[in-house]
């Protein structure tokens, strides 16, 4: 994984990059290796999926999340095919070391892409987790990991059908964050989410298509009824930055 700043240079806006590594948020790691202040604003403008053939069939496979500084995050079209982002493939082949009491650890990294699905009426879409699984119970955003060879679009439209029965259109990126699963013992959990904007034109009934997955149900909710149900802690690192950065 990859993660870009879009921001002023000596010509006009400029692209740069970073390896993501295991447990790095995305955007504080920009604002580190640019100088900008810890409380910096950024704004997500595109998340790509790249698939890069390798030597004996393999395949390696980055995503790259671009952000920008408020003031250049028109810049992005421009910006998008002046030139191959760095850093490429060649830079990102190499496993990454892992040393000290870390390396005793058995390792999972999870790219995934969550959607705020909506209808015309102004409904809310939820998914309800399933007992056994990491926040059972509680009420979700439908959404999931994104698969070898997926970009997050396609696996978010994928997910929303396959947990609810919506056919949805992914539209604006809201925003990029990361999750580490605080333990002392066992796998160490890092997740990074791609929080999207879905509509659904056309809604159905609400039903889990998927079978022993890790939805149990589903249902349309207003905005005032959020406040009762008990919610994950993705859903509420979703709707809470749109409550706190959106009109």
């Amino acid at each position: 994984m990859t993660a870009h700043l879009i921001t002023a240079g000596a010509h006009g806006p400029e692209l740069r990059g970073e390896r993501v590594l295991f447990g790095q948020d995305p955007a504080v790691l920009l604002r580190e290796s640019n100088g900008l202040a810890p409380e910096a604003p950024l704004t997500a403008v595109d998340v790509i999926t790249e698939l890069v053939p390798r030597p004996g069939g393999r395949r390696l496979h980055i995503d790259r999340v671009v952000f920008a500084e408020p003031a250049h995050r028109h810049s992005w079209a421009q910006l998008a095919g002046s030139a191959a982002l760095a850093p490429g493939p060649a830079d990102l082949e190499a496993e990454e070391e892992i040393t000290g009491e870390e390396a005793e650890r058995p390792r999972l990294r999870r790219f995934a892409s969550y959607g705020i699905v909506t209808d015309a009426a102004g409904r809310i879409m939820l998914s309800r987790i399933s007992e056994g699984f990491p926040g059972a119970g509680t009420w979700h955003l439908p959404g999931g990991g994104v698969d070898d060879g997926e970009d997050s679009r396609s696996a978010l439209r994928r997910e929303v059908l396959e947990e609810t029965g919506q056919h949805g259109v992914v539209g604006e990126l809201i925003t990029v964050t990361s999750h580490r699963r605080a333990v002392q013992s066992g796998t160490d959990i890092y997740s990074v989410w791609v929080f999207s904007h879905v509509f659904v034109p056309e809604p159905g009934p609400a039903q889990v298509l998927e079978s022993g997955g890790s939805t149990c149900e589903c249902g349309w909710f207003t905005p005032e009824e959020l406040s009762d149900l008990r919610l994950s802690t993705t859903a509420r690192r979703g709707l809470e930055f749109l409550v706190g950065h959106r009109p």
